[in-house]
């Protein structure tokens, strides 16, 4: 499957689609399925690149983009991807800057389930994660913010973002 498909696309589609609460759909029979009237192995690869995107039409895109989107626009306007992953919470990494303005964690599915946030300093490393994005603006962001304002001196950290 792994010369054909890229793995972690469909593991990643996989594990969305469990938090989403659906049924898991039969990849060994969709790539079957998607063999038929192939005739090489080129062909079977230029078919399998868009193996996710066939499936996620086949079971009602609209509502698994409601349930488990694939990405969130966060208060600046950024997009940012949500991963899913088997037994854990989703979770989305982004800057620390990208999430002012952002009072509560977002959350998403049928049960308001919040996001594990990954605040992530301008080097992309992670300053924080977080669950509970209104206690980390309260209780964490002051010793965070003197910490960054050294290190990066350039950027703004406001008091109340």
């Amino acid at each position: 499957m792994e010369r054909f498909v890229d793995k972690d696309a469909v593991n990643d589609f996989v594990a969305r689609v469990s938090f989403a609460g659906f049924e898991a759909p039969d990849i060994p029979r969709e790539l079957r399925d998607l063999c038929l009237g192939l005739r090489s192995f080129s062909e079977l690869k230029s078919a399998a690149a868009n193996l996710v995107p066939m499936l996620e039409r086949k079971m009602a895109a609209r509502r698994l983009d409601e349930v488990a989107p694939p990405r969130i626009r966060l208060p600046n306007g950024r997009q940012t991807r949500v991963h899913y992953e088997p037994g854990k919470p989703p979770w989305i990494a982004s800057r620390l800057q990208d999430f002012f303005g952002m009072r509560e964690t977002p959350r998403i599915g049928p049960g308001q389930t919040p996001l594990v946030v990954h605040l992530l300093a301008p080097n992309q490393r992670a300053v924080q994660t977080t669950a509970d994005l209104a206690g980390f603006w309260e209780r964490l962001y002051p010793q965070v913010r003197r910490e960054l304002m050294r290190r990066y001196p350039r950027h703004t950290w406001p008091e109340r973002p």
